[in-house]
């Protein structure tokens, strides 16, 4: 499909699950698909266990959402990952679209508190704020700053009229043993599809975990 979006007899979470687990095992090079959970739009969003927050009770987007889908995968390394779906229409037709992603990603390094990928405002980089020596640390890699900001735009639609702003969204949080990659994204078109740009926030991942060693 060109967009992600379901329409007519398409517009079921059953449809959105099986075409994002397609997706995620095509971009990932997966053997087989993994398993989706629809999630109610009234949950927290997350099952008990995650390493996903729960969802904030106003997500800011234009439209209702329709249900969660949870993913937690074991290849090609562990990540989570809970896709809004949001509920609208296609002229007509009741439809459903793909909204905000966010993964969850465990990370080898311990790190002593969180740090964050933040700007005071618009004309500013976004760099990392927090625990100084993990925030200087991921700052002077170049390639790190440059990836995390691509991964996590602040603005979504198909032009300046239909468009909306989400917040950035890209922490690394202390666990018990290691830490964990808290990275929000959206879904991109591409000319034959749409990406989850799950290749690209798992080798985000290697490169942070790298980078702090």
């Amino acid at each position: 499909m060109p967009a992600a979006i379901w329409s007519g007899r398409n517009a079921t979470a059953e449809q959105a699950a099986a075409d994002l687990t397609a997706t995620l095992r095509a971009e990932l090079g997966l053997a087989v698909p993994p398993l989706a959970m629809p999630l109610p739009a009234g949950s927290t969003g997350v099952p008990a266990g995650s390493l996903l927050p729960p969802r904030e009770r106003f997500s800011g987007m234009p439209m209702p959402t329709h249900c969660f889908l949870y993913v937690d995968a074991q290849a090609p390394r562990r990540f989570e990952l809970r896709a809004e779906i949001l509920s609208g229409r296609a002229g007509f037709r009741r439809s459903l679209g793909l909204g905000r992603l966010l993964y969850a990603v465990p990370l080898a390094p311990a790190i002593p508190s969180a740090v964050e990928l933040t700007a005071p405002d618009a004309a500013t980089p976004a760099r990392f704020d927090g625990d100084p020596a993990t925030a200087h640390r991921l700052n002077q890699d170049p390639d790190v700053l440059d990836t995390g900001r691509a991964l996590t735009p602040t603005s979504a639609g198909r032009d300046r009229t239909h468009s909306w702003r989400v917040d950035r969204r890209l922490t690394i949080e202390p666990l018990p043993e290691g830490s964990v990659l808290i990275l929000q994204t959206l879904h991109r078109s591409t000319p034959r599809a749409w990406s989850l740009s799950a290749a690209g926030v798992l080798d985000f991942a290697r490169r942070v975990e790298a980078c702090l060693g």
